[in-house]
């Protein structure tokens, strides 16, 4: 019988971000809004949302930030 662990260090890969909108990679993020997107087309339907669709968004990912 083999004794086996799982223990490993942790990663020193950065954790990957996904766009709240679309749910791809994020590679950015809008300093206003804390609402991270996939594209150019993506931030500008962001710009155009109004403050209570942010924090549903924001929410779902459970980030805790409240715009003022």
């Amino acid at each position: 019988m083999s004794d086996s662990s799982l223990e490993a260090p942790p990663s020193v890969i950065p954790q990957k971000k996904y766009c709240d909108i679309t749910g791809l990679e994020g590679k950015y993020t809008d300093p206003k809004t804390s609402l991270r997107y996939h594209s150019a087309e993506i931030y500008g339907v962001i710009k155009n949302m109004t403050t209570g669709a942010v924090q549903d968004y924001l929410g779902a990912r459970n980030a805790a930030v409240v715009l003022k």
